[in-house]
């Protein structure tokens, strides 16, 4: 007969112990040595020696703390982060970031027309209410209720496509 071995506690995706470590230290080398060369408020290329200086320091905090492995670490995330400040000051590094994330325009939410104009005129007879005024560019806004009024009314809950109401 046969012998089956069972296998306990899979690991699906072979990522060990030590590169979740080893991760973490890099992590902390990179945050750390920005970190610490935030503190000296320097900008330009003085900035990017700092993070590098910063990064000799804090592989050597890594020493204490785990040994020569984890200094070893350390020192990679903090060099890594040095070489990213480098290519973002020399202009090569312009689109690492947040990718498309821009600022944009967002409305109030207001009572509206399904083509976003908000209604003209003093909304704040209605209970729970504010009033539209226009703000900086003709921007509609939706200043507060006056104190005492409580509330939302059942205008806050039609639809937008429902046409004038």
């Amino acid at each position: 007969m046969a012998h089956r071995r069972h296998h306990h506690g899979r690991n699906p995706f072979g990522i060990s112990g030590g590169v979740i470590k080893d991760a973490a230290y890099n992590s902390a080398g990179a945050l750390g040595s920005l970190w610490l060369a935030g503190q000296f408020n320097l900008s330009g290329w003085a900035g990017v020696g700092a993070t590098a200086g910063a990064a000799v320091a804090a592989s050597f905090a890594g020493k204490m703390i785990g040994g020569p492995s984890a200094a070893e670490e350390v020192l990679k995330g903090g060099l890594t982060a040095t070489i990213i400040s480098a290519l973002h000051l020399a202009g090569f590094a312009k689109n690492l970031g947040l990718g498309l994330y821009a600022p944009s325009w967002f409305g109030v939410p207001t009572a509206s027309s399904q083509y976003l104009r908000a209604y003209p005129g003093n909304m704040s007879g209605r209970q729970g209410q504010g009033t539209i005024v226009a703000g900086p560019g003709g921007v509609p806004m939706l200043v507060a209720p006056p104190a005492g009024v409580s509330g939302m009314g059942f205008h806050r809950f039609r639809s937008r496509y429902a046409g004038n109401y």
